[in-house]
């Protein structure tokens, strides 16, 4: 079976065909899996570990390959006789089956339709111009939903737009019934490959481009229990502000991605920071342990993780100033007796009690074992008010 394209449908029929056990499935991509992926919106990693498992399962992904020309296809019932192509670098190739997933569109240019005459305004490729909120076309009393009007073109995104377009054509009174309608909200993505894959919210690219400084938190399969024992192909991934710790997107490939893609994306909307993950026990033995797992990971490579939050609790005070470095100076100075520019975590804690916040020597051992970046046992000026441009607290009036 040769299949054309690296698409969603192209992905999952070469997996059903592989799953059947055709033993020679290769699929032709024009470009390159990066390009062809990233125009799912997918993950680079996810799209690496689908790679790599589509290879290990026998799939061949043939890249900048596609067909210029049929040299020979067998008439109706000649089953035992091979269409015979000829692709874009001139070597030939044969196969039972030839699979076309390269794209489709509607038929609305097609009079026979009649939209045109209806005076429903479609577009050059058949789809369906519409109102985002209403559904509602060109043409008066004429909505649509669905494949017609373009992507998604996913069955759940259909269902809700259809339900949408007949609750604004049979609206009476002066509510509005579309007001929290948003034709472009981000949707949730499940891909039925084998294993399956699910994504929702932005890649490390994407939030990038809005401005976002992030970190990737990643967990793969087999660090969970039932993953190691049932199903160890797979990983979990957590695109994470640097900043806030807030999730902006989750990417999952693997047993279950298609299910658990709904956690992720509940993550996402309600702005959970993965130290929130951190503090929720999950149920042992269950793949969700894994988005606990992906959050380890980010908060290892946050310069203040999960450990900072206690001690920025008692800090910050529900303050919302930044102390000046003059101040910070001055009270840092002020304890460094010796003029080493070091203290030590006796002279840290008298600092804290100069600043107005009385520390416990517990959360001092902590702000020590935290901040001593160079590691020689005391607190630079620096690191100290490194803490500070953290958190960014007032000083305490005396």
């Amino acid at each position: 079976v040769t299949i054309s394209g690296l698409g969603i449908i192209g992905i999952e029929f070469a997996n059903i065909f592989n799953a059947l056990g055709v033993k020679d499935v290769n699929i032709l991509v024009r470009g390159d899996v990066e390009t062809s992926t990233k125009k799912l919106g997918m993950d680079m990693d996810v799209a690496n570990e689908l790679m790599r498992l589509l290879k290990k399962s026998g799939v061949k992904v043939l890249e900048g390959t596609s067909v210029s020309e049929f040299s020979y296809v067998p008439p109706p019932g000649a089953d035992d006789e091979y269409i015979e192509m000829k692709l874009n670098d001139g070597s030939t190739m044969q196969t039972d089956l030839f699979f076309a997933a390269t794209g489709r569109y509607p038929v609305g240019k097609n009079e026979e339709t009649g939209l045109e005459s209806a005076g429903v305004e479609v577009a050059d490729r058949g789809m369906v111009g519409i109102d985002k909120k209403t559904l509602a076309t060109s043409s008066k009393n004429v909505y649509a939903a669905g494949d017609v009007i373009g992507p998604p073109a996913l069955a759940s995104t259909s269902m809700e737009q259809a339900q949408r377009a007949v609750s604004a054509m049979f609206h009476e009174g002066d509510d509005d019934v579309t007001k929290d309608a948003n034709h472009d909200d981000p949707l949730s993505i499940g891909v039925w490959t084998i294993p399956e894959m699910g994504y929702f919210g932005l890649t490390k690219e994407q939030a990038e481009k809005e401005g976002y400084s992030v970190v990737e938190g990643t967990a793969r399969f087999d660090q969970c229990l039932r993953g190691r024992v049932f199903a160890p192909d797979g990983l979990c991934k957590l695109v994470v502000d640097e900043k806030e710790g807030t999730v902006l997107g989750c990417h999952l490939i693997g047993k279950e991605a298609a299910e658990m893609v709904h956690y992720g994306m509940a993550l996402v909307k309600a702005g959970t920071s993965i130290f929130e993950i951190l503090q929720t026990v999950y149920t042992a033995v269950t793949f969700h342990e894994l988005f606990k797992e992906a959050a380890l990971d980010a908060n290892s490579k946050l310069d203040f993780g999960v450990e900072w939050q206690e001690i920025f609790a008692i800090l910050q005070a529900e303050c919302d100033v930044d102390f000046s470095e003059d101040y910070l100076r001055e009270k840092f100075d002020s304890i460094d007796e010796d003029g080493s520019g070091e203290l030590d975590e006796e002279e840290m804690g008298a600092l804290f009690g100069a600043m107005g916040r009385t520390v416990s020597k517990r959360i001092i051992a902590n702000i020590m074992r935290l901040s001593d970046t160079d590691g020689n046992g005391t607190i630079d000026f620096g690191e100290f008010k490194a803490i500070f441009d953290k958190i960014g607290c007032p000083a305490v009036e005396e």
